[in-house]
């Protein structure tokens, strides 16, 4: 099951990040002071959600392992 699990998960990942939606960024102005500011939540929005599905997947193979064990 982690196995499969494991698949599923590449190819999420693959499909979002070679999406070329996902590349596309409109031009602005990143002298402005708000742009760093901004690309900082940004960034951290993303880490935050990562962090999330990380956490997810580390409870489902704990659960996983502990019912595989009786």
């Amino acid at each position: 099951m982690l196995r499969h699990l494991s698949l599923k998960l590449q190819l999420a990942l693959t499909l979002v990040l070679f999406s070329p939606f996902l590349w596309a960024h409109p031009g602005h102005d990143h002298a402005h002071w708000t742009s760093t500011v901004l690309h900082v939540l940004f960034y951290a929005s993303i880490a935050a959600a990562a962090a999330a599905c990380a956490f997810a997947i580390y409870k489902v193979v704990k659960r996983q392992s502990l019912t595989q064990g009786d």
